[in-house]
C-alpha cells in the first residue's frame, strides 16, 4: 500500500487521491486479514493501519520512496540497482499476490484486491503506474466499511 501511495505522490495526483488510495488499501488489508483468520481489531490497531499510515505518509519510508520513484518514471530494476537499503514491500508485493492466488477462493481476486494486484503488476513491469492508478481511481464506488464475514 505504501508503494502505491508513493506512486500516487510521484504522479502528482494530490491529497484526495492519496487519501482514497490508502483508505481502499486498508480495506484490502482488512479483507485479506479477516480471510486469513486475523481479528479486525488487529488490522485497525497500531500494528495494522497504524504501521500502514506511517509507511504511506512518512518521508523516510523506503517503500513509499520506491513507489514515488516508480511514479516519476523509473523502473523497478533501476530503483533496486541504486538503493543501498531494502524496500521490503517490493518482494512482499509479488509474494502476497502469489499467496492470494493460492489460498483465497473466489472469482476475479484482482477485483477484490485491486491495489495489491496492481502494485505487483507495476513492479513486474506489466503495467505503468499511471495506468494502474487511473484504473483504481475509476474503480466503481462501493461500501467501504462492512463486515466481510457476513
Amino acid at each position: 500500500i505504501a508503494i502505491a501511495a508513493g506512486m500516487c505522490e510521484g504522479l502528482g495526483l494530490g491529497t484526495n487521491a492519496l487519501s482514497g488510495l490508502v483508505t481502499r488499501g486498508c480495506g484490502e488489508m482488512r479483507r485479506l486479514g479477516i480471510y486469513l483468520g486475523a481479528r479486525p481489531s488487529t488490522i485497525s490497531g497500531l500494528s495494522g493501519v497504524g504501521d500502514t499510515f506511517g509507511t504511506c505518509f512518512g518521508p523516510l519510508s523506503r517503500n513509499r520512496q520506491f513507489g514515488y520513484r516508480l511514479g516519476r518514471g523509473e523502473t523497478a530494476e533501476e530503483i533496486r540497482a541504486s538503493m543501498t537499503e531494502v524496500a521490503e514491500g517490493v518482494d512482499t508485493s509479488i509474494a502476497l499476490v502469489k499467496m492470494i492466488k493460492e489460498r483465497c477462493k473466489g472469482y476475479r481476486l484482482d477485483l477484490k484486491y485491486p491495489i495489491l494486484f496492481g502494485v505487483a503488476e507495476i513492479i513486474e513491469g506489466n503495467m505503468k503506474p499511471l495506468e494502474g492508478l487511473k484504473g483504481l481511481m475509476n474503480f466503481p464506488t462501493r461500501m467501504e466499511n462492512y463486515d466481510e464475514r457476513a
